[in-house]
């Protein structure tokens, strides 16, 4: 088993500071549980952050030097020598990231995607089970054909920080062939304009009725009244 985690240069929302996000914190933990070789991967040159990121267990991390749409370098450096498990975190936190590249790579690389990956099991004939987290903390079993994408939810276990290893960590830049550049998005920009608050009550004014104790069939004929009132049934 080798896996791949996305490795971004994160910036603290608080501080302002470089830092990775929560997100690819637990993305490395699953890597790890994993079990095989695990490394990182960044288009860029390095990165502060990259350093703390390799302290919760990363051994190295290829810095990918292009020019271009970065789905586009990552999507060919990964099918070159393609690994069995490529995991990111959930959301990004700086410059324009946007969240999406996990979504843009499967899509350009052909593999399944799964996001919000709490834990993940040992391969069976080629299927990776995998714990979804689901809100209100709810639990939901999956399988997933390898090689895939994975998406770390915030709540996946975040292995420990060891100043050794961000230390000791070996970031390698790595040449690849420029890729095409993303044009901006079209469209036109035009000063604010102030628009007119629009302001209306669906119920007429009153303070309505307050009923003590009344009899069942007087409570039903003042609460369809209400009803009426409120446009909610036909006069």
């Amino acid at each position: 088993m080798r896996s791949v985690v996305l490795l971004s240069g994160g910036i603290d929302p608080v501080s302002g500071r470089p830092a990775p996000p929560s997100g690819e914190i637990a993305a490395i933990g699953l890597a790890l549980s994993a079990g095989g070789a695990v490394g990182g991967v960044h288009v860029g040159l390095p990165a502060a952050a990259l350093g703390q990121a390799a302290g919760h267990g990363l051994g190295q991390i290829a810095c990918l030097r292009g020019v271009g749409d970065p789905v586009a370098i990552l999507a060919a450096h990964l099918s070159a020598a393609p690994p069995d498990l490529v995991l990111a975190g959930s959301r990004a936190c700086g410059g324009e990231d946007s969240g999406m590249l996990p979504y843009l790579l499967a899509e350009r690389l052909g593999w399944p995607l799964l996001a919000g990956v709490v834990a993940i099991g040992t391969v069976a004939d080629g299927w990776l089970p995998v714990t979804i987290g689901l809100p209100l903390g709810a639990r939901q079993d999956a399988r997933i054909r390898l090689p895939c994408i994975l998406c770390a939810h915030d709540a996946a276990p975040a292995p420990p920080f060891v100043f050794d290893r961000a230390r000791r960590v070996a970031m390698h830049a790595v040449a690849v062939a420029d890729a095409e550049t993303i044009a901006p998005p079209e469209g036109t920009e035009r000063p604010y304009r102030a628009r007119p608050r629009l302001i209306g009550s669906a119920a007429p004014a009153g303070g309505g009725r307050v009923l003590d104790n009344p009899d069942p069939a007087e409570a039903a004929r003042v609460l369809l009244d209400h009803l009426r009132a409120l446009g909610m049934l036909d006069a």
